[in-house]
């Protein structure tokens, strides 16, 4: 936490570029610093590694404080945001951590460009889905917009064009205008904003996407905002997921996959593992369904074969079948 109030009220915002570690020595010993939030005490920490900020005092209740303490890899890359937003000509005003009363949550960043005010969170650990929900919530109540930039360090990739999503992590994604998904995160590490555009789930976890490395240097928060959608490109990396399922000796790790399993082994006498390739389609709405794509594009599959030959079927048909499965 960089901005916190004084014992007189007054504003203050370590994160600026006047405090030297003279004046920030000579303010710890005569100040008294507040949570603008939870009016609690803080401390002020100056040290040599990581940049000068406010603490809470140990067993805070306070509700910014809910995911735990701050780490220096969250620190360093919202102060590296902030001045890069400071710098952005597009951007009329942005605030560092500032205490929105009529909702009384603390985005990190509030900008001002020439059409609105925004919201920025920038989340490096995982929180509870619920407290994920209530802030996004309470913005929408407010008719404040908001972005959620992930830390980058979250970003688990599983191959060239792969990456592992946690249930948490889906909370991050936001739609396109053609209706595909996409999330941004930022790495402090790198300086670098990192996006996956066209995200399509071949299992709960495991999606495909289109990745975007761009340094912060090179882009403005106006062109960042305003990210095309772009064709796949992954089809290559995506059939070679699907030949390493068909490999795999017990692929089938959920019930729902068990279960399809179990149908094709009664009625059919095969094994998912032999679904034709219609059964794995990368399709950009595949995000709709929870289930893994080889599970309900299986389930299809076994719907329109038992369509006779020559006769037609319709999307109600194949919508009623599946609400029965």
């Amino acid at each position: 936490m960089f901005v916190a109030n004084d014992q007189r009220g007054n504003q203050l915002n370590v994160a600026e570029k006047k405090w030297t570690i003279e004046r920030l020595r000579k303010l710890k010993a005569n100040s008294t610093f507040i949570c603008p939030q939870c009016q609690n005490e803080l401390d002020l920490k100056i040290g040599s590694i990581i940049s000068a900020h406010f603490a809470h005092k140990k067993h805070s209740d306070c509700p910014s404080n809910k995911g735990g303490p701050e780490s220096q890899y969250h620190m360093r890359g919202k102060l590296e945001l902030y001045d890069w937003l400071q710098i952005d000509e597009n951007v009329t005003h942005v605030e560092l951590e500032p205490f929105i009363t009529d909702i009384k949550q603390r985005p990190d960043l509030l900008i001002k460009d020439h059409q609105q005010t925004l919201a920025i969170e920038y989340q490096c650990s995982p929180i509870d889905l619920n407290i994920l929900q209530k802030r996004s919530g309470m913005y929408k109540k407010a008719n404040i917009p908001f972005l959620w930039i992930l830390g980058g360090k979250l970003l688990k990739r599983t191959g060239e064009r792969s990456f592992k999503l946690s249930q948490f992590q889906w909370r991050f994604t936001s739609k396109m205008e053609d209706g595909s998904l996409m999330i941004y995160a930022y790495c402090s590490k790198i300086k670098a904003f990192i996006i996956l555009r066209t995200i399509i789930p071949f299992s709960s976890q495991v999606v495909f996407a289109n990745q975007s490395v761009i340094s912060k240097q090179t882009i403005s928060f106006t062109q960042l905002i305003r990210q095309q959608s772009c064709s796949i490109n992954f089809y290559e990396n995506w059939f070679h997921k699907v030949r390493a399922f068909r490999l795999k000796p017990f692929p089938f790790t959920t019930k729902q996959a068990n279960t399809l399993n179990q149908f094709l082994y009664q009625t059919k006498h095969a094994s998912l593992l032999y679904l034709p390739s219609h059964a794995f389609l990368p399709l950009k709405y595949n995000y709709l369904i929870e289930s893994p794509v080889y599970v309900w594009q299986g389930w299809v599959m076994t719907f329109i074969d038992e369509v006779p030959l020559n006769s037609t079927f319709s999307f109600h048909y194949i919508y009623e079948r599946t609400k029965r499965r």
